[in-house]
């Protein structure tokens, strides 16, 4: 190649660089451009809180009465929407709550509240729940009955509101009671009274017994039936929380058992009661009243709300007493949980859900055909003034009188009239419903049977209080 070639080629090299140095300098000169970025949407006000708006776990007792629990929902979510709010509500059956709140609790993590649901006493005396007593204040403690607010009481405080007075009605067959003329019997004036009239109805229809009596192992019906006489014919569980205030085992306390016993054995071997009655659940005693296959049985107004919804011509025949002395089933409350991290949220719903006490009433307990009777005694009155003017026809008694009636709780130890642990534990785990069978079906020596429980209970009552 030649010298000028070269020359050429260098020049060229040169120039190129030239050029090339001076597109980069002009480049670093110019401001820097920004990189792109994928478009970011708005956040909206609901996200933003979405995940900041406090939550209220809520356990509920499911009803027998399908309009109580659509009053509940409505009443929580009209709370939740005003106070900005998430609620998380879930239903569980009478024969599951209890079992699921104690194994939440012992899981640590229990609901933050609990609405028409039990036990409480076991948690309670644990120091578990939340005491209430400014909210029964703002409710205006002397319209509560005090027997509704003694079953929520311990240690001089308030842990619960119940939701009801849940009164055992005896659902009677009235075109049974007239064509066997018995209507003078009713409503009933001794605890005799209730045999007896078994004895005068049972088979005035053939195939009809004079009364379902509850008997089987498994159901908290066997239990509270019992109690009427139990306690009715002046027999006690526990005085005091303490091993000395086990009472069933003596005088006279011993003799009212020994009563209670001989009553539902008599209805038993006379046959005045179903044959299958002592393998009976909860629901057996409603069936058969509702298949006509008994001419009477005690049992909260549920059955009439069947009645009256599924069969108006039994609900023509049917009226509806309380025993001379009687027992309220009502030991569903509403009670928080310490656990919860919005205290003063959940004390408010408490307080909303009965704050409008004739919406409560309306709602909660008219809407379930007096299934609940209100705790409130305003509300009461509206009830009895209504019954009066012919409103409750198939009651054959003023609500307000009946409830009256009622000396015992259905979780309660008596006459101590609290809810405790050892009552609840032993009726949460049919204990008595044992002690019934082994002496009503099986016909055991009664003497030997009380002292054998009369042992367990007061064992019980060692291990939860001491000695």
């Amino acid at each position: 190649m030649s010298q000028k070639n070269n020359t050429k080629i260098i020049a060229i090299a040169v120039l190129v660089v030239l050029i090339i140095a001076g597109i980069g300098f002009f480049l670093m000169q110019q401001p820097k451009q920004p990189q792109p970025t994928t478009p970011q949407q708005p956040t909206t006000p609901s996200q933003q809180t979405a995940t900041t708006r406090p939550k209220l776990v809520i356990w509920g007792r499911s009803t027998f009465t399908p309009p109580q629990m659509y009053w509940i929902e409505k009443k929580v979510r009209e709370w939740a929407a005003k106070n900005n709010v998430d609620v998380e509500i879930t239903w569980l059956s009478v024969t599951d709550i209890g079992k699921k709140l104690i194994a939440a609790v012992e899981a640590g993590n229990p609901p933050d509240i609990v609405i028409n649901g039990h036990p409480v006493a076991i948690f309670a005396e644990k120091g578990l729940l939340i005491q209430i007593d400014d909210i029964i204040e703002k409710l205006n403690k002397s319209d509560i009955y005090e027997i509704k607010l003694k079953e929520c009481e311990w240690s001089g405080h308030y842990y619960c509101l119940p939701t009801m007075f849940e009164a055992t009605w005896l659902h009677v067959r009235w075109d049974i009671v007239k064509k066997a003329n018995a209507e003078n019997l009713f409503p009933l004036k001794t605890l005799d009274d209730f045999y007896t009239a078994a004895k005068v109805l049972n088979q005035v229809e053939p195939g009809v017994y004079g009364v379902g009596l509850p008997l089987g192992l498994n159901g908290y019906d066997t239990w509270w039936t019992f109690l009427h006489f139990w306690g009715g014919y002046g027999g006690g569980m526990l005085t005091d929380r303490s091993v000395a205030g086990v009472i069933m085992d003596k005088e006279p306390y011993r003799t009212g058992l020994k009563k209670a016993f001989e009553i539902e054995r008599k209805i038993w071997l006379e046959k005045l009661t179903p044959p299958d009655s002592d393998q009976w659940v909860d629901a057996s005693n409603n069936n058969a009243y509702l298949q006509g296959k008994i001419a009477m049985t005690m049992n909260p107004a549920s059955i009439w709300y069947a009645v009256m919804t599924q069969n108006p011509a039994l609900a023509a025949n049917t009226k509806l007493f309380l025993l001379p002395v009687s027992v309220d089933c009502g030991d569903e409350s509403v009670f928080i949980f310490k656990t919860t991290k919005y205290p003063d949220l959940a004390k408010d719903l408490v307080y909303y859900l009965y704050a409008d006490k004739e919406d409560y009433r309306k709602g909660f307990c008219e809407a379930s055909g007096l299934y609940a009777l209100p705790i409130f005694k305003s509300q009461m009155q509206v009830i009895s003034k209504d019954w009066k003017a012919g409103k409750y026809p198939a009651l054959g008694e003023d609500p307000a009188k009946a409830v009256e009636k009622i000396k015992f709780m259905e979780t309660a130890a008596f006459p101590l009239g609290e809810r405790t642990t050892p009552s609840e534990t032993f009726r949460e785990g049919f204990t008595w419903n044992e002690m019934i069978q082994r002496v009503v079906i099986k016909g055991e020596d009664p003497d030997k049977v009380i002292d054998e429980y009369a042992a367990k209970l007061r064992e019980e009552v060692k291990r939860v209080y001491g000695g």
